[in-house]
């Protein structure tokens, strides 16, 4: 549903990775206690508007996963 009302939005998927953090641009992340999406229990999330925040989390971690992911086309 995301990727067909935001064709530009580059998606991927890893089997063994969740949807807790989410840059969403160079200086904003989003951190989740629960995968991004529908939920019955009480959840929290934080975003963080720091591009230190986001480029560690890009060099630390990342990369790594997005090599290993499917990218939605």
């Amino acid at each position: 549903m995301l990727k067909t009302r935001f064709p530009d939005v580059r998606i991927a998927l890893h089997d063994n990775n969740n949807a807790k953090v989410v840059l969403v641009s160079s200086d904003t992340v989003w951190v989740s206690s629960a995968d991004f999406g529908k939920t019955t229990r009480i959840e929290s999330a934080v975003g963080l508007h720091s591009s230190a925040v986001f480029k560690k989390i890009q060099e630390s971690h990342f990369h790594k996963v997005w090599a290993e992911a499917i990218e939605i086309s």
